[in-house]
């Protein structure tokens, strides 16, 4: 067997190879992007407004509107933005769609609920419901970290298109 013909079969057998390896990281990626976001809602409902924050990257764009300005971009502006919600209110994600991005972030479209406190004989005062809304994740410094949210419908239903999750 030449050696041409050596490098060819090898290519053959480890190309599937290969491709199984890249299944399953991205297989375990999906696995603990899903535990990342069940532990990011367990702090949003102990309204622990330190360990949900820190599920959020520095460059953080986290929105409930139409945010021309970005006045909500930034880890600080964030937190200083949306403490009071993560304090008064639980929060409930149902995971609709994820997928991992060939540039490794992920982008998951959920439905948000937001049900605002104080909860009265099984009640909450009222809430607010986003379907669908969308977070970006990429994984850095050893964990997932969400770099965009946003529960505008509109903007959600756009940034789906843009990513091809719709």
């Amino acid at each position: 067997m030449t050696a041409n013909r050596r490098r060819l079969l090898g290519a053959f057998v480890l190309l599937p190879l290969t491709a199984l390896k890249t299944q399953a990281q991205v297989g375990s990626s999906e696995t603990s992007l899903r535990e990342t976001i069940s532990q990011y809602v367990a702090a949003w409902n102990r309204h622990d407004v330190q360990d949900w924050a820190n599920f959020l990257t520095d460059d953080i764009w986290y929105t409930e509107a139409i945010d021309f300005y970005k006045r909500f971009q930034g880890r600080q502006a964030v937190i200083a933005s949306f403490q009071d919600a993560v304090k008064e209110s639980d929060l409930l994600w149902d995971v609709k769609r994820l997928r991992v991005m060939p540039d490794g972030t992920a982008t998951v479209v959920v439905k948000h609920v937001a049900q605002i406190l104080p909860k009265t004989d099984g009640k909450y005062k009222s809430s607010f419901e986003s379907d669908p809304s969308i977070s970006r994740w990429r994984f850095q410094g050893g964990k997932w970290r969400m770099f965009f949210f946003t529960s505008h419908k509109g903007t959600a239903l756009a940034e789906m298109k843009k990513d091809g999750v719709e």
